[in-house]
Order: C-alpha cells, then sequence, then structure tokens
C-alpha cells in the first residue's frame, strides 16, 4: 500500500508541477511496472556474435549527440530517428546497462521531444526537428522506461512512462483508437491507424482495460485470411476501411509479436511464419494476395521473427531464426563494418537491423 501512495504521490507531484501549462490526460496509474516487458525465456543466442554485433554499434552508431539510424559513409549527415532511440534504449534496459540507459534516455528527450511528443526525426546539423512524431516510436520509449522502472525497482521510471503514456494519448488518441502522429506545424492528427503501431503489451500495461479491448479488436478484425494470415497495414478512419496495400514485412510482423506478446497470435500466422523462416523465404514485402513484391530479406525480419517464437516458446525456431540473422553479419576483419549487419559491398549497416538483433539475442 505504501509503495502504491508514494507512486501516487509523485504523479500527483508532476502534475502540480505543470498544472499552469496544458491539461494533462489522465490514464489509470499501475501500481507497479509489469514483469512481463522482461523477457521470460531464457534462449539467448551465440554470445560471440552478440558481443561483435554490439561492439561495432557502440563505436559505429551510438555518439555523443545520440545514436544514429546508420553507419556514416565519408561526409554524408544522416537524421537520427526516434526510432533507433527506442530501439536503442530497450536494448539498454534489457541488457541491464543503468547508467547507460538514463543518459540516453536524458539524450532522447533532449533529441527529440516537442510538447510531450517524441518527434520521428532530427537533423544532425542544424538539429532541427520533423514537425510530427511516429506513434510506435513514442510506445518504445514508454515500453524502456517500464522495463527500466521493473528491472531496477524504480517507481520514479515508471511515473515518467505514465505520464508519457498520458501526453501521447492526449495529443494521438481519438475516440479510444490511437492515431500514426499528430503534425505540431498544423495541429492535425493522422487519420490513420498502422496496425504495427499498436505496442499492444505497452498499451495494456498503461490503458483501461475497455479501451484496450476495443483497440485489439481493431487489429483482429483486420485479419487478411488463411491465404496470407497476415494483418492489413492499416485502418483509415477517413474511410472507414482497412487497407489492401503491399505489407511492408518487417511491420507485418511486428503486429503478430505484438499480438503474441498479449497471447492473441493466431495458430495459422505462426505456422505461415515458422515456414518461411524455415525455407529462407521470409521476404521484404507481400501484395495482399500473399504473392511476393520484394524478394530481398532483412536481419531485422528474422530478428523480430525470433522473438515471436520466443514468446510463444519455440526455442528450436527461434535459434533457427537467429541463424538466418548471423547470415548478415560481416566478419571480414579488415572491414569497417566488422560485427555489423548490413552490405559491405555498399559499407551500410542500418541501426534498425542491428538494433533489432540484439533485441531479440537477450529472449
Amino acid at each position: 500500500m505504501k509503495r502504491i501512495q508514494l507512486l501516487l504521490c509523485g504523479l500527483f507531484a508532476v502534475v502540480l508541477i505543470q498544472g499552469c501549462g496544458h491539461k494533462r490526460a489522465s490514464v489509470p496509474v499501475p501500481s507497479k511496472p509489469t514483469t512481463e516487458f522482461i523477457p521470460s525465456t531464457k534462449y539467448k543466442d551465440d554470445q560471440e556474435r552478440v558481443n561483435q554485433l554490439a561492439r561495432f554499434v557502440t563505436t559505429n552508431l551510438v555518439t555523443a549527440k545520440g545514436v544514429n539510424s546508420q553507419n556514416s559513409l565519408g561526409n554524408d549527415a544522416h537524421p537520427m530517428l526516434s526510432e533507433t532511440a527506442g530501439l536503442w534504449l530497450i536494448y539498454l534496459a534489457q541488457s541491464g546497462q543503468n547508467t547507460q540507459f538514463r543518459q540516453a534516455y536524458q539524450q532522447t528527450v533532449m533529441n527529440f521531444e516537442n510538447d510531450g511528443l517524441l518527434m520521428y526525426q532530427v537533423q544532425t546539423g542544424n538539429r532541427q526537428q520533423s514537425k510530427m512524431n511516429a506513434t510506435l516510436d513514442d510506445l518504445r520509449v514508454i515500453r524502456s522506461l517500464g522495463l527500466y522502472a521493473v528491472k531496477t525497482h524504480n517507481d520514479h521510471y515508471q511515473i515518467k512512462a505514465i505520464q508519457r503514456f498520458a501526453d501521447l494519448k492526449r495529443k494521438v488518441g481519438r475516440h479510444g483508437q490511437l492515431r500514426d502522429f499528430y503534425d505540431t506545424q498544423f495541429h492535425q492528427v493522422s487519420s490513420l491507424t498502422s496496425m504495427a503501431y499498436y505496442d499492444l503489451l505497452t498499451m495494456r500495461e498503461y490503458e483501461t482495460k475497455s479501451i484496450f479491448d476495443g483497440q485489439l479488436q481493431l487489429i483482429q478484425k483486420g485479419y487478411l485470411g488463411s491465404q496470407l494470415p497476415l494483418y492489413a497495414a492499416n485502418y483509415n478512419w477517413t474511410r472507414r476501411q482497412y487497407s489492401t496495400s503491399p505489407l511492408n514485412t518487417s511491420e507485418a510482423l511486428l503486429t503478430l509479436l505484438h499480438l503474441a506478446e498479449v497471447k492473441h497470435l493466431k495458430e495459422s500466422s505462426l505456422r505461415w511464419l515458422a515456414h518461411q523462416v524455415t525455407n529462407s523465404t521470409l521476404y521484404n514485402r507481400y501484395e495482399v494476395s500473399g504473392a511476393v513484391s520484394n524478394w530481398g530479406e532483412s536481419a531485422a525480419n528474422y530478428a523480430i521473427a525470433a522473438r515471436i517464437f520466443a514468446v510463444t516458446r519455440q526455442p528450436a525456431l527461434y535459434r533457427l531464426a537467429m541463424n538466418q540473422v548471423w547470415r548478415f553479419q560481416i566478419q571480414n576483419r579488415r572491414s569497417d563494418l566488422q560485427g555489423g549487419l548490413g552490405d559491405d559491398s555498399q559499407k551500410v549497416s542500418y541501426a534498425f537491423n542491428d538494433l533489432q538483433a540484439l533485441i531479440s539475442a537477450g529472449y
């Protein structure tokens, strides 16, 4: 009881301090952060490869100003992404790098925050922010705060997670559903809800049950069917219909992962994924008919698949998926990209692949 009272008092103090500004949304206050943010499996993976990848990331992507979305190529400057920052925070919290997590969180807020939201990118040169967020990126940062809070027994970071969710909901929430982004320049909210943007486990932690149930149902009704047992890319609130556009596989797999984490993954989806991973046929884009529209593969897709198999307690498939991930690791000792996941001939490694793999290797 004392723990709950302290947490409520802390949240009340945050509201009082900011009470002179805009009105904050109210959210349910969990008595303590959920342990479900912590991977429950202990499968782990090839530690040597993981160490090589971690060294590459800290050497080539992490800077004093934040985490780059890809390695630098000559004088090319790439914007920093809130997506990358959120994945890095999840990895740091998951791997127990507490000091680095706190520093990285402060840097993330400094780089991306605008009125409680995290803008989706910032230019590395002039530090100019984009004018909109990406809701999944905000939810990743919120998840990292909840994960850090439960692993360190730190209520302060649980309060931060609660308030960030309230701010996110205040901006992108409409009629109980979160939208893809809020445009801070034109003060408009997106007409779309992308299925992949609903990090259901995080939303369930900070949302009321009745609203969460409606959010879950929105995804479930987007199921495409047995021919391609995945989900529509998004729902358009203006047209009141689900998209029939091709599926970006990374996003399609994130939808499956989010469903698996709240125990609502269909067996047909799991079988489809197992077949693709087993046969090395997990391609980058699919038509809703099931036809492949991009025959490329990515380390991130196999890493997300590994996480799905871990959550559904499929150790053999988890290891098989991680083996597919390591196919993309550059082992050439003469390469500047040694240890990274990417294309040595193009001299490029993307943080999305690298960080998804680091997170998945910890399951």
